[in-house]
């Protein structure tokens, strides 16, 4: 008896569509753009916009990893407040953050998200169930 016995196809293909929005997350995503050298957070940045409960835009997280020789070795993320309009770009407050703490912070997001998936769709993971 395998892990997939005793599902119904319903459960399957909710757990195939898991499994591909997972495939979505494996890969690295690119750069939304880069800043340039005379940005005052010239590097890399990562953009992603959140469902907002309000509003007309979405609020928009902020990601970046600059180039300066001080600050190189931080992350920094901007976390808008989605109840407030206001101009995301240029009043986001960032937060720097360690690599590793960054990578914690990411992991656990990953982690709770597969977590409300699965608790949302009433699907029990392939990976916790007992073979018979």
């Amino acid at each position: 008896m395998t892990a997939a016995d005793g599902l119904t196809i319903a459960q399957l293909r909710r757990e195939l569509a898991h499994l591909i929005a997972l495939a979505d997350t494996a890969e690295r995503p690119k750069p939304d753009l880069i800043n340039p050298p005379d940005h005052s957070m010239a590097g890399p940045e990562w953009r992603v916009a959140q469902g907002a409960p309000i509003g007309v835009r979405p609020p928009l997280w902020v990601v970046r990893s600059v180039d300066e020789p001080e600050t190189r070795d931080g992350v920094y993320v901007a976390q808008p407040d989605p109840y407030v309009t206001y101009d995301w770009e240029r009043q986001l407050e960032f937060v720097p953050m360690r690599p590793v703490d960054a990578r914690r912070l990411a992991m656990a997001l990953l982690a709770a998200a597969d977590r409300a998936d699965h608790l949302s769709r009433d699907v029990p993971r392939l990976e916790d169930r007992r073979p018979a």
